[in-house]
Order: structure tokens, then C-alpha cells, then sequence
């Protein structure tokens, strides 16, 4: 008897660590695709961060160099990011990219843990959630160094919803965990716009989480009036970029953007554009069945992180949608990491739900979702395989051109800055041309960064 009491714990502590095991794979894989296909050159909008850096050597930087827009975005923090590890690895873009995969395992390490203490089930059932946490349909994110502020916004606002739920649930350190969720939500606010809609999710989650009125009344209040101040803050001074599209176009061409908005949520799992929309429509479906079982149990309390994160990741969609359904592309591989987030979300509900109700309708529902994303993976590992060659080989040319401006032609130059789908970056002052790539290049020479290093 004393024997099996022994052998039991021995083979639990295997399973566990074979669970682990699998759950890392992704990640590991993710570190090796940057190994194989990251080039370390500037691509599209990293040019812009060019003279950032030769302020930096010369002692100029200010703050609003710092708070100064890109696009629609403030990347204040992810700024300071690049600033401190391209003065580290003399501007090395594959080194950007490593950090994009540690930003991943940060989210999947805070996923795991809410995962663990609410779910309560198997580890193994968290895989899935590992493979599209560490997905390669995010190609576009893992190679290009300046999609990190994507990245940490992504992150920040993951460990912002689970810091709320840790303040919900653990009172040793709900005060800790709260004021972290505060801190973390700034970060995201100030890494990428979508980083704003944290605000409105955490708010959410804090209305239908088991916490004592009081107590809720307070947090709600005081989390309104730092969200408030935050988006106040944000747009104080913001200029809506003049080459981008009209925020009214989704209420001129309805029907435009929802098509955009299925395409969007499906691409989280497929490439085509037409197998998204399908993938979109079926996962809609699974999210609505499934809010509708939640709410008819009524057990939103018990779901109010993944509801949350489910939340956040329909916001991002969304703000994706007015801002770009003009141009269309909603597959855009750069898009998927928070669409991503709510395949994630609905995955746990019906883990649970099965766990909860035992019944075969719920066990076909997450049996449907789990179809669609094991069709998903090897799919997304052979199409990332192949746009990782391509981008590798782009990116090398690219590298090249760089390292021999000096006697490249005008023409040549110009096309570093070019993209074949999104066209060519301009400089703060509009300009497209071979004397600024020249300029540039000269700022990266004289430093010794990058190609130059």
C-alpha cells in the first residue's frame, strides 16, 4: 500500500513534467523560427527610429521625442525598449525580434496561471492554448522587430486582466495585484492605441467578478478615473495620420466591415482570406452558444477573466476594423496576435463548461473549436516556413544594399524603404528619397549599429 502512495506522486510528477514539456514546444519553436529567418536590418517604419538613436548619441533626446506619435500610436514605452537594447546590441533587429518571443511567454506563463487556478484541470488541456499563443500566422510580428510595441501592448494588457482577477479572488494581495493591473494597463496604453481598450475590458471583468460590493464600488471607481485620465492623456495633441483611411468608412460600407471584422477573427487560425471569413462565422457562433451557456448558468462571476480577454480581443477587432477595413487585408498577419486572444478566451470557457455541465452538447462545442485549431497548426507551420524564406531572402537583399550604400544608385536605395504590399515609409518630413535613406545609413555607419556593427 505504502508502495502505490509512493509510485502515484512519482508518476503525477512526470505526467506533469511531459505536460510542461509540450506546453514550452511552441515557445522553443518560436525562438527557432527567429533563428532561422531573422535578418537583422531596418525594415519600413524601424527607419524612423534611426535618428531617435543619433539623438540619443548626441545627448538631444527629450521626452516628446519619446511621445511623439507613430501612425495612430504611442510608443512611448516600447521607445525606451529599443532605445536601451539598441545601445546594447548596437541596434541589432534580431534581437528585437527574441524579445517579441519573451513578451509571448510572458503572456503564456500569466494564461497558464489563471488557467491553473480556475480551470482546474489537466495541463495538457492547455496546450492548444500554447500553440496559438506562440502562433506562426504571426510571421509578420516575429520578424519584424517594430511590431514589439504591438507586442507589449498585447502582453501588458494579458497581465492586466490577470492581475484584476488576482485582486478579485486572493485577498492576501488583492492591494498589490490591483495597483499592478494599474501599472500594467499604462504600460499598454502607451505602447500601441489598442493598448487603450484594456480599460474598458478590465472595467468589465471588475462589474462581473465575485467581489464585495464596497469593495467593487471603490476599484470600479478608481479604475474609471485612471482610465479616463489615461485616454484624456493620450489624445491630448494627437493628429489623426493625413494617408490613412476615413474612420467613417464602415458607416458609409456596413457590410464592408463586418466582412473585415469575421475575416479579421478567422484569420487568428486560417491564411486565405475566404477560409478566414468561414473560420470567422464558426467561431462567432461558438463565442455566442457559449456566453449564452455562462450566462444561463449564471457563472459570469466565475468566467470574468476569459470574458474579459474575450472583451479586449473583440475591442481590438474592432478599432482594426474602423481603422482599416478601407484598405481591406483583413488577414493581415500583423492583425492576428489579438484576434488571437479571443480564440484563446473561448477555448477556456468551454473547457470549463465541459468540465462543469458533462454534457455532450458542450463536450461537441470545444471538440469543434479544438478541430479547427489542430487544422490550423500545421497549416500555419508550413505557410510560416515558407513566408519566413521569403521575408529571410528580402530582408537579405535589403541588408546588403545597406551595407553598400555608398555605391548603391539612387533607385536601389530607395527601394530599402519600400514594401511590395505597403508601399514606402517617408521621413517626418514626408520625404521618400535616396538622400534620406543616405542620411540614415550614414547616422547607423557612424555608430557602428547595425549592418555597420
Amino acid at each position: 500500500m505504502e508502495k502505490l502512495k509512493k509510485e502515484k506522486p512519482a508518476a503525477k510528477t512526470t505526467t506533469n513534467i511531459i505536460a510542461y514539456l509540450l506546453i514550452l514546444l511552441p515557445a522553443a519553436l518560436g525562438f527557432f523560427y527567429v533563428h532561422e529567418f531573422g535578418v537583422n536590418v531596418p525594415y519600413w517604419d524601424q527607419w524612423w527610429f534611426v535618428p531617435l538613436l543619433d539623438k540619443l548619441s548626441t545627448g538631444t533626446l527629450t521626452l516628446s521625442d519619446l511621445w511623439l506619435q507613430s501612425n495612430e500610436h504611442r510608443v512611448f514605452f516600447p521607445k525606451i525598449i529599443w532605445l536601451l537594447l539598441g545601445v546594447i546590441t548596437k541596434y541589432n533587429n534580431v534581437a528585437e525580434m527574441y524579445l517579441t518571443q519573451g513578451f509571448f511567454l510572458i503572456t503564456l506563463v500569466a494564461l497558464l496561471l489563471a488557467f491553473k487556478d480556475n480551470v482546474k484541470t489537466t495541463h495538457f488541456l492547455f496546450i492548444p492554448i500554447s500553440f496559438l499563443i506562440f502562433s506562426i500566422r504571426q510571421h509578420a510580428n516575429m520578424l519584424w522587430g517594430f511590431q514589439l510595441s504591438f507586442v507589449v501592448a498585447f502582453a501588458f494588457s494579458v497581465l492586466t486582466l490577470y492581475f484584476l482577477y488576482v485582486s478579485a479572488g486572493h485577498k492576501r494581495f488583492k492591494e498589490i495585484a490591483f495597483l499592478a493591473a494599474l501599472a500594467s494597463a499604462t504600460v499598454a496604453s502607451f505602447s500601441s492605441a489598442q493598448g487603450l481598450l484594456v480599460w474598458p475590458a478590465g472595467l468589465l471583468q471588475l462589474f462581473i467578478s465575485a467581489i464585495e460590493k464596497p469593495t467593487k464600488k471603490v476599484l470600479i471607481g478608481v479604475w474609471s478615473l485612471a482610465g479616463l485620465g489615461e485616454w484624456i492623456f493620450y489624445f491630448i495633441g494627437y493628429v489623426k495620420p493625413a494617408h490613412h483611411p476615413s474612420l467613417g468608412f464602415i458607416l458609409r460600407h456596413p457590410i464592408a466591415g463586418i466582412e473585415y471584422f469575421l475575416t479579421l477573427f478567422g484569420s487568428s487560425l486560417f491564411w486565405q482570406q475566404n477560409h478566414a471569413f468561414i473560420g470567422g462565422l464558426l467561431l462567432i457562433g461558438l463565442v455566442v452558444v457559449s456566453l449564452l451557456l455562462i450566462y444561463k448558468d449564471r457563472k459570469l462571476g466565475e468566467h470574468s477573466f476569459w470574458i474579459a480577454l474575450l472583451f479586449f480581443s473583440f475591442l481590438t477587432m474592432a478599432s482594426i476594423m474602423v481603422g482599416r477595413a478601407e484598405w481591406a487585408g483583413g488577414e493581415a498577419s500583423r492583425y492576428t496576435t489579438f484576434s488571437i486572444l479571443a480564440v484563446v478566451a473561448i477555448y477556456a470557457i468551454l473547457v470549463k463548461l465541459v468540465l462543469e455541465r458533462k454534457s455532450g452538447f458542450t463536450a461537441g462545442l470545444i471538440c469543434a473549436l479544438s478541430a479547427l485549431i489542430l487544422l490550423s497548426v500545421p497549416i500555419s507551420y508550413a505557410e510560416g516556413i515558407k513566408r519566413g524564406e521569403e521575408t529571410k531572402a528580402s530582408r537579405e537583399q535589403k541588408a546588403l544594399i545597406l551595407s553598400t550604400y555608398e555605391s548603391q544608385p539612387d533607385k536601389v536605395l530607395v527601394n530599402t524603404l519600400c514594401d511590395m504590399d505597403m508601399g514606402c515609409v517617408v521621413d517626418p518630413f514626408g520625404r521618400a528619397d535616396a538622400d534620406t535613406v543616405r542620411e540614415w545609413a550614414g547616422i547607423l555607419k557612424r555608430l557602428g549599429y547595425n549592418v555597420f556593427s
